[in-house]
């Protein structure tokens, strides 16, 4: 055996086949007349079946509990505190210092005309309903870049942000420190990854990591790309150059997530009564160290 194979059977084909999807498959539609811009989506670590979601700017400060199954809106959640600039993203995790299961929303978009910079975190509803509930954090920052549409949290709550970049530049992927959580002024954050991908139709537009902290998925207009993060350090692999997973062609598809069970992801589109769609997991999830 050359050394060239030695290599890819060591390293490269476990990697490929950990990461074998099926092509999308519509699983369901988003008929709410309230949902028409969604940017957004993240799988409930409490409820069965149920993803959140939330309108891109110009919408106020909800977010909708929505089903996986069918994509009918199951409530509406008011955030009581929060301000809606630019709401671009969210991710379902385990509330920082892990404590119960959080929502988090980014509020990071350049459309209000200035850097909106704060991510709002709230609890988990015990009970999908309509409802208002108040904020159970709130994270401002500032940093070196303009525009961002990507939040990730891992399994420890850690929070990271993506920027969205213009031709020929590359997105800044950056680790949001937990110690900024409710200091009521703006932290400064200039440590960061840069992605090895570029172009404006590459600007990253949402992404998750999965609820194992292991994988980490970042959308494009155009593309799906996936990382295998075995060690929970993230930044020293998303530098590496990603596998484009599967991908169903949508209007202007800005929001992607794992399911919680990690057998596969959805992705939606922005727009009114869009397609949700499911790829599934072929082959079995890597196995490695569990980020905690």
């Amino acid at each position: 055996m050359d050394l060239f194979l030695v290599v890819c059977v060591l390293v490269f084909c476990p990697l490929i086949k950990a990461a074998q999807f099926e092509s999308g498959h519509h699983v369901g539609t988003v008929t709410s007349h309230s949902i028409t811009e969604a940017s957004g989506i993240c799988a409930s670590r409490t409820h069965h079946d149920v993803l959140y979601t939330h309108n891109d700017s110009g919408g106020t400060h909800r977010i909708f509990a929505i089903s996986a199954t069918s994509g009918r809106r199951l409530a509406t959640i008011y955030i009581n505190g929060a301000h809606s600039q630019d709401w671009e993203d969210i991710a379902c995790g385990p509330c920082t210092g892990g404590s119960g299961n959080c929502i988090y929303i980014s509020d990071t978009g350049g459309n209000a005309g200035y850097d909106a910079n704060t991510i709002y975190r709230i609890r988990e509803p015990a009970s999908i309903h309509d409802q208002s509930v108040n904020l159970d954090g709130t994270l401002e920052f500032s940093w070196d870049q303009h525009d961002c549409e990507t939040l990730l949290v891992d399994p420890r709550g850690e929070v990271y942000v993506v920027s969205k970049v213009g031709p020929g530049h590359h997105g800044k992927f950056v680790h949001l420190p937990s110690s900024a959580w409710n200091q009521h002024h703006h932290v400064w954050v200039n440590d960061g990854v840069y992605l090895p991908i570029t172009a404006s139709s590459n600007s990253p537009v949402g992404g998750d990591i999965s609820p194992l902290g292991t994988e980490i998925l970042l959308k494009t207009y155009g593309h799906v790309y996936y990382w295998y993060i075995p060690d929970g350090n993230y930044e020293a692999h998303i530098h590496n150059h990603p596998q484009t997973l599967p991908y169903r062609p949508e209007r202007q598809g800005e929001a992607i997530c794992w399911k919680v069970d990690n057998s596969g992801y959805y992705t939606l589109s922005e727009g009114a009564n869009q397609s949700l769609n499911f790829y599934k997991r072929i082959s079995a999830p890597p196995s490695g160290s569990v980020v905690g």
